[in-house]
C-alpha cells in the first residue's frame, strides 16, 4: 500500500512537472513568434524608409532640373537680346531709309515683344503652379506637424508613427500636379 501511494503521488508530481514544462514550453513558442514577426516587421521598416528616400530625392531632382531650365532659358533671352542689338547697329550701318528702320524696328519689336509675352505667361503659370504646390506643401506640413504633437502626445509606438509619416507624405504628393 505505502510503496502505491508512494509511486502515485510521484506520477502526479511528475505530471505537475510536465505540465508546467508544456506551458514553459508553449510561451517560448510564442515569444518566438512575435520575435520572428518582429523581425519581419523590421525589415519592411527598412524598406518603407528606402520609398520615402526615393520620393523625397525625386521631388528635390525634379526641382534642381527645373531651376537649370530657367537658368538655360534666361541666358539664350540674354544672347538673343546682343543679337538683336547687333542686327540693329548692322541695319543702321548701311544707311537705310527711315521708313526701312521703322519697319525693322517694328518687325523686331513685335516679334520680340509676343516671344516675351509668351515665355513671360509661361513664367507666371509655372509661378502659379509652384505657389500652388507651396501652398499644398504648406498644408501637408501643418497637418504633420500636428500629427506629430498628437503622436507625441499619445506616445504611439515607432512602427505607428512611421505608418502616420507615410500616409501624411502620400497625401502630401498627391496633391502635387
Amino acid at each position: 500500500g505505502d510503496s502505491a501511494d508512494r509511486h502515485a503521488r510521484e506520477v502526479e508530481a511528475l505530471k505537475d512537472a510536465h505540465s508546467k514544462f508544456r506551458d514553459a514550453h508553449n510561451k517560448h513558442a510564442k515569444d518566438l513568434d512575435i520575435l520572428k514577426e518582429l523581425h519581419a516587421h523590421h525589415s519592411s521598416m527598412a524598406e518603407r524608409m528606402a520609398y520615402l528616400e526615393k520620393v523625397v530625392g525625386d521631388s528635390a531632382e525634379k526641382h534642381y532640373q527645373e531651376l537649370q531650365a530657367l537658368k538655360t532659358s534666361h541666358h539664350m533671352h540674354a544672347e538673343a537680346l546682343q543679337r538683336q542689338g547687333r542686327d540693329s547697329s548692322a541695319a543702321l550701318e548701311h544707311h537705310a531709309s527711315v521708313a526701312e528702320r521703322i519697319g525693322y524696328l517694328e518687325k523686331l519689336i513685335g516679334e520680340s515683344a509676343d516671344r516675351h509675352c509668351q515665355e513671360l505667361q509661361a513664367i507666371k503659370n509655372a509661378h502659379s503652379a509652384h505657389a500652388r504646390e507651396m501652398l499644398g506643401l504648406k498644408d501637408a506640413h501643418h497637418t504633420l506637424a500636428s500629427e506629430t504633437k498628437t503622436a507625441h502626445a499619445h506616445r504611439m509606438d515607432v512602427a505607428a508613427r512611421l505608418e502616420l509619416l507615410e500616409r501624411t507624405l502620400k497625401n502630401c504628393f498627391s496633391n502635387l500636379p
